[in-house]
């Protein structure tokens, strides 16, 4: 997949996300386990792809999804958190 692939469909999905889910925790904790939960469905899919089971995309949507998460996560980090 083409680097410009990849962030379209990181981009689509964080449109996505945030109308669906407009709401993000403030908290840092929950937003990383957040992350932490999507990049767990990545790898299951991943492991599930290794088994036969399931063919590349899950892998592929659950990718992009951690992804997006983590681009949501560093949009709302506020600039002030970063000399915490």
């Amino acid at each position: 997949m083409k680097l410009e692939t990849a962030l379209a469909l990181v981009m689509a999905e964080c449109d996505r996300a945030e109308k669906i889910h407009p709401v993000w925790p403030r908290d840092h904790i929950h937003q990383a386990a957040i992350i932490a939960e999507e990049a767990g469905e990545c790898l299951q899919a991943a492991l599930n792809h290794r088994e036969g089971k399931v063919s590349k995309q899950p892998m592929i949507t659950e990718a992009v999804h951690t992804a997006a998460t983590a681009i949501r996560f560093l949009k709302n980090i506020e600039v002030d958190d970063a000399n915490d």
